[in-house]
């Protein structure tokens, strides 16, 4: 056994020492032609190698030549999620040691920034059980607001104003939990919970001017406040945060969400087209109680595939596809809503750009 550990430790280290020989003359060709394709021969050779931080550093340098490459943002966003989950085991192998609030702090930190949101929220709530320390309790908020702002459930947004609440409570002298309070409630439209927030951050840091500009914007809407939960259960049935409507207002006629539907749906292979936003649907194809089931059925998959994707640490859904014995459904979740087609056979690329821009940023336009 000593042998073969022996002789796998001497593999290892002539494979690491050819790498590099093969990185310097990689890097020789960059210098003599800094094209996309050397710089990604170059970062290639310090993957082999084992050294995400070369990786970053090399795509970096190269995207200020080659601006948009995709391969090079492919590799560089590989290597920044490999860098993120080393940096995560090793928090998680010292908090098991000796825990301590920096860790606690960077561990939930650094998993919100790589969207694995329900694992940043357990972390959270093992800091609280911990210590009941007031920064565990507005990162337990921090967390759930997130859950709110993607997937847009009342019960996510109570949860959150109450714990950011609460955590402004403990944590008097730190503006972040009156940050998160103002955040929700001015999203929602709870405008007198909204004036209360930005007056304790006021009182907090006097003579900010973005804040008293942003006090004005919120006293003016005071006479138009629903109650923070009333003003949760509309975000929750209409899809819409108060801040959207504008942006819907402005966008181009042109990326109207009725006419992409018509024209997915005249397709002789496709079997139906599907715009989904809170309790809002457009469906083309169908009709009549068919559209409504099949719409109920888009929203029930998604809302399962998210609670599904959450339970798992995988993050935020970007693209699902469910193949049966009649076709082939594709659902695309973006920040505006949800698209989904129901094909003879898989989507084809134009067709999942086209759910893309539905999803990602079109819902008003419905």
């Amino acid at each position: 056994m000593a042998r073969g550990d022996g002789g796998s430790r001497q593999v290892k280290l002539f494979s690491r020492m050819t790498g590099r020989k093969r990185a310097r003359a990689a890097a020789r060709r960059l210098a003599f032609d800094p094209s996309a394709e050397n710089y990604l021969a170059l970062a290639h050779e310090h993957v082999v190698c084992g050294t995400p931080q070369e990786v970053l550093r090399v795509c970096t340098e190269g995207l200020q030549t080659h601006e948009g490459d995709p391969e090079l943002m492919r590799l560089a966003e590989r290597a920044r999620v490999l860098m993120l989950e080393s940096r995560i085991r090793t928090l998680q192998s010292d908090l098991a040691i000796a825990p301590r609030p920096a860790l606690w702090r960077e561990l939930c930190d650094l998993m919100l920034e790589s969207g694995r949101t329900q694992k940043a929220e357990e972390a959270a709530e093992q800091w609280w059980s911990q210590s009941h320390d007031g920064e565990a309790l507005y990162f337990r908020a921090r967390c759930r607001a997130e859950l709110f702002f993607a997937e847009r459930r009342a019960g996510d947004g109570q949860v959150a104003y109450e714990l950011a609440d609460k955590a402004a409570a403990q944590l008097v002298d730190d503006a972040r939990p009156l940050q998160l309070v103002f955040e929700i409630a001015r999203r929602v439209g709870a405008w007198q919970e909204a004036r209360r927030a930005i007056a304790r951050l006021l009182e907090l840091m006097p003579g900010q001017p973005d804040l008293e500009t942003r006090f004005r914007a919120v006293q003016a809407n005071v006479q138009d406040a629903r109650p923070l939960d009333r003003a949760l259960l509309e975000v929750e049935r209409t899809g819409a945060f108060v801040d959207d409507v504008p942006e819907a207002q402005t966008a181009p006629a042109s990326i109207a969400v009725r006419p992409v539907l018509q024209e997915l749906g005249a397709e002789p292979h496709i079997h139906a087209a599907v715009y989904v936003r809170g309790g809002t649907a457009l469906v083309q194809g169908p009709t009549g109680a068919t559209a409504d089931r099949t719409a109920r059925a888009v929203r029930d998959l998604l809302q399962n595939s998210r609670a599904s994707a959450r339970r798992l640490g995988l993050g935020r859904p970007q693209e699902i596809t469910l193949e049966g014995e009649f076709g082939v459904l594709s659902l695309v979740p973006g920040d505006r809503g949800a698209a989904a087609l129901w094909s003879a056979g898989a989507a084809r690329g134009r067709e999942l750009e086209a759910l893309a821009r539905l999803a990602g940023g079109l819902g008003g336009a419905a």
